[in-house]
């Protein structure tokens, strides 16, 4: 047999091997063996937030005299993951017969356990779990897991519910009626937090922390986060405990707003729904400020230490993503702007842009981009210095073809453009092509390729970071084959959403061809008639202007079917122009008539009245001046009672009520048309024809050339 053993293994615990022949001295050192049993206990009430006494105890065996121990606790809620503390003072086995407590040391004896919420950071609804270790060798520790029997719960409930905020709480914020109404929950409503935290809580501070949920692995990005804050149980906390969903809302000493803006509200541009986190915090109030030169109080302040409880991030509010849904330029009636909407943002919302105008060029193989009011500058500028005049000129020919000061103010308007959001949709003009000089948009109209588009951006603020636009724009424009979203855009380039501090409009608007049609506003009417086309429009427009399309294209008839028509003194009338001059048609000599002729010399220099209205009666009446729209009914004669009506007020004695036409008899009776003129259109007018037109042919073109050519003999006598 070996003369020496091997030391017994881990597992083989107390065996002791000694070698044969030993003769040494052997001590042996002896220790009970505690069996504890841990038992659930009966809690009292939490009454303070310092100090709640709690029992550890249960059955036990062998424990005599007091046993030093090491209590740990295990907290579970779920306001926060499972964490271990140890317990801050010295605790100790207190037996009693069969049975046993865990209680703390004070002095030379001791005392319940006290635990403080501050110091084991209880909140939210959980239980204590704990590890009991005795300090005597030879005794393992036991664990009670938090949610077993032996546990011990703790009700210290601290979510926050979330609703839209009543009619009574906006008085000071913007008021959101529509939101209110429908009831629904979108960035930019406002909301009240409705806090459930228990009574115990009472004259705590509490601090909510609201911020977009950050793509993982990140942290809460700072300068999007919105920090509410108030004493629990105070009767006016409801003023303060308002979120406007995704700005950061900042209330001053006097419940007014002081910042009201949009905050970085998440950077994947392709999610379908924005999710809002919050942290909630409960802390002492701090002690008042120490008196000035109180140096003592200060480093008193200072040392205290900072205790609070804090809830792991939950979930507030996930709502639709707000992104920009279009975003357009037009070119309409000469007009150069843009529109665009936003979509699931409330209606209160009110986002300021930064609008930039460029121009898109044809250059080699590709294109390139230019600022829209440099380049037009350069093009007029160009065309002044490039123009040559002949000795003959007048000044005023001269002034036409230079550079205007208004002309060259609009275009500094353009480098700064900026327009708002309203009910999610905005809409600004940009340039008004009719206020160039005519010779300039003669320039324009000959540019090849010409095409316009516009960059959109936040517009900048103060203090915390702006929103990129990428976070409510998808990048999906600047795609092969893709017709939707948004190219990212930067300092008049495409860049990659990287750079990028706006979006470009989806679409482009061909400026040149448009110029083109500007420039050349007349209808197709040969040139030696475009005189009397001007006196014919210029008639209708003193006549009719305040009407509607229809009363336009039944005055510009009643001129038309008069001209060479066996009827008193409209025989002799061979043309328009002398219908208009001979019978009675005292709209040309009418204010609104001199506007009409300015305009169809110059468009860009006419004066802004009833702009609009006369170029939509150009459109309306050429075809019936050149003889190409039906006879709408062969109206003949047309009078406004309104208008007959002041006459008469004012003049009685010449002017009927009602013209005398209307009451003529036998082959000159006339019948009412005016349905058949105006269709469903409702005026002021009324028109009316022959009732027996038969009796009153127009001149054949023989008869007409006839005629002409006695004129051109009396003439020549």
């Amino acid at each position: 047999m070996a003369q020496l053993q091997t030391l017994p293994a881990d597992e083989q615990h107390g065996d002791c091997q000694l070698p044969l022949g030993y003769d040494g001295v052997v001590r042996i050192r002896a220790a009970p063996h505690l069996v504890l049993r841990p038992e659930s206990q009966h809690q009292p009430t939490l009454l303070g937030m310092t100090e709640w006494q709690v029992q550890v105890g249960g059955s036990c065996e062998n424990v005599a005299g007091y046993v030093p121990c090491r209590l740990e606790w295990i907290v579970h809620s779920d306001s926060f993951d499972e964490r271990r503390m140890p317990h801050r003072r010295e605790t100790c086995l207190v037996p009693n017969g069969r049975s046993f407590l865990v209680r703390e040391k004070a002095g030379e004896g001791t005392r319940p356990l006290q635990i403080s919420i501050y110091e084991l950071g209880l909140i939210g609804n959980g239980s204590l779990g704990y590890r009991l270790e005795p300090l005597l060798f030879g005794n393992d520790a036991i664990e009670v897991k938090p949610g077993a029997p032996q546990a011990i719960p703790f009700e210290l409930g601290a979510r926050i519910d979330f609703r839209i905020a009543p009619d009574e709480l906006t008085y000071d914020w913007v008021p959101d009626f529509i939101e209110r109404k429908v009831r629904r929950e979108r960035v930019g409503t406002l909301l009240q937090l409705m806090p459930d935290l228990p009574s115990i809580f009472k004259g705590q501070l509490a601090t909510v922390e609201l911020y977009p949920r950050p793509p993982e692995g990140l942290k809460p990005d700072a300068n999007a986060t919105v920090r509410i804050q108030w004493e629990i149980g105070a009767s006016d906390a409801a003023r303060v405990q308002m979120w406007r969903m995704g700005f950061l809302s900042v209330r001053g000493e006097d419940t007014e707003v002081l910042e009201n803006r949009l905050a970085a509200i998440g950077g994947i541009e392709s999610s379908e729904t924005l999710t809002f986190q919050y942290r909630l915090t409960v802390s002492p109030k701090p002690d008042p400020e120490p008196a000035a030169g109180d140096k003592g109080a200060k480093k008193k302040a200072a040392a205290q230490p900072v205790e609070r409880l804090q809830v792991d991030p939950r979930l507030a509010r996930e709502v639709p993503r707000p992104r920009l849904k279009q975003f357009q330029v037009f070119l309409e009636k000469g007009k150069l702007g843009l529109r665009g909407a936003f979509e699931n943002f409330s209606d209160s919302v009110a986002l300021d842009l930064v609008v930039k105008p460029y121009v898109l060029l044809p250059d080699g193989k590709g294109s390139r981009v230019e600022q829209l009011d440099d380049y037009f500058r350069n093009v007029l500028l160009n065309f002044r210095h490039n123009a040559s005049f002949r000795m003959g000129q007048s000044v005023d020919m001269y002034t036409q073809l230079c550079l205007p000061d208004d002309v060259a103010t609009k275009l500094s308007e353009l480098d700064t453009v900026t327009v708002t959001s309203q009910e999610n949709t905005f809409s600004r003009e940009l340039l008004d092509l009719k206020k160039l000089p005519h010779r300039y948009v003669e320039a324009l109209s000959a540019i090849q390729g010409l095409q316009v588009f516009a960059a959109i951006s936040p517009a900048l603020g103060t203090g915390a970071r702006e929103v990129p636009f990428w976070a409510i724009a998808d990048y999906e424009a600047s795609e092969p084959g893709v017709f939707s979203g948004f190219a990212p855009f930067e300092a008049g380039a495409f860049v990659s959403r990287v750079f990028s501090s706006g979006v470009c409009s989806s679409n482009t608007v061909d400026l040149a061809g448009h110029a083109a049609r500007l420039y050349s506003p007349m209808p197709v009417v040969p040139p030696e008639r475009q005189e009397e086309f001007a006196l014919f429009v210029g008639t209708i427009v003193g006549e009719a202007i305040g009407q509607c399309e229809a009363a336009w294209k039944g005055v510009a008839h009643t001129i038309m079917n008069r001209v060479a028509r066996t009827y008193e003194k409209w025989e002799d009338c061979l043309t328009p122009s002398e219908v208009i001059v001979k019978t009675g048609f005292d709209g040309r000599k009418h204010d609104n008539s001199k506007a009409a002729l300015e305009y169809m010399k110059s468009p860009a220099a006419s004066s802004y009245l009833y702009r609009d209205k006369i170029e939509q009666l150009i459109s309306a009446v050429t075809a019936i001046f050149m003889r190409q729209a039906g006879d709408c009914g062969d109206v003949v004669f047309f009078y406004s009672p309104k208008a007959q009506r002041q006459l008469h007020e004012q003049k009685p004695s010449e002017y009927p009520l009602v013209p005398g036409f209307v009451g003529q008899k036998g082959d000159k009776e006339l019948v009412d048309i005016t349905a058949t003129v105006l269709g469903n259109s409702k005026d002021d007018f009324r028109f009316f024809a022959f009732k027996h037109p038969e009796k009153f042919p127009r001149l054949t073109s023989q008869q007409m050339d006839a005629a002409r050519a006695k004129r051109t003999v009396a003439k020549a006598k």
